[in-house]
């Protein structure tokens, strides 16, 4: 202590060794904080993707018309995931899908990855999932809401050499449809049109 008292610089780099100590503690609580966060949004979604699969793991008639749209939607999409997650051969088992199976399955990758961006699900996935996705989002939507997905598709297929990507179209095409289409109404359209269909899903 004398010797520190006869010598404050070193009081000064203790001090600042203190601080930095602290500052470091303070980051890495947060750090983990937000980890923990992370961890337990994952798992919350997994164990509701877990219920609404065995929920719609037999669609029934009753089943398809009782059920909430969304909530089919969602528990039919992860059941098909599923089915091709676990074939040995991915490309086989969607082929081998009915073209409505074909539409939800990629529809669901639309609202999954293109929730907040519609180009993010074309940056993310090709053929034949996003013509798949094309068909269905036709099916359900026309105006300027089916207008904007075609033009994506259309930027985004490496075989179309008639439309071109240009970035900032293509984030005006983004904020012009996120106005338009959100999520959960991509998701209830889906859900009603199962509904309808239920025969094409059993």
């Amino acid at each position: 202590m004398a010797y520190m008292l006869e010598n404050p610089y070193w009081l000064v780099i203790l001090g600042v060794l203190i601080v930095i100590t602290i500052f470091v503690c303070i980051k890495a609580g947060k750090a983990s904080s937000k980890r923990y966060k992370a961890n337990e949004e994952i798992m919350k979604k997994l164990k509701e993707e877990n219920i609404l699969r065995n929920e719609f793991s037999v669609l029934t008639p009753s089943l398809a018309e009782s059920a909430d749209p969304i909530r089919l939607f969602k528990g039919v999409a992860l059941n098909l995931q599923k089915k091709i997650s676990d074939s040995a051969d991915m490309i086989y088992a969607f082929d081998n899908l009915t073209k409505e199976q074909q539409e939800i399955y990629a529809l669901s990758f639309v609202v999954e990855d293109g929730g907040e961006k519609l180009s993010s699900f074309f940056k993310s996935n090709g053929q034949p999932l996003t013509g798949a996705a094309f068909r269905g989002f036709t099916r359900l939507f026309d105006g300027r809401a089916d207008e904007l997905f075609a033009k994506e598709y259309n930027a985004y297929d490496p075989e179309n050499e008639t439309d071109s990507l240009i970035p900032a179209e293509i984030e005006k095409y983004d904020a012009e449809f996120s106005q338009l289409v959100t999520a959960d109404f991509i998701c209830e359209a889906a859900g009603r049109f199962i509904k309808e269909n239920y025969e094409k899903f059993i």
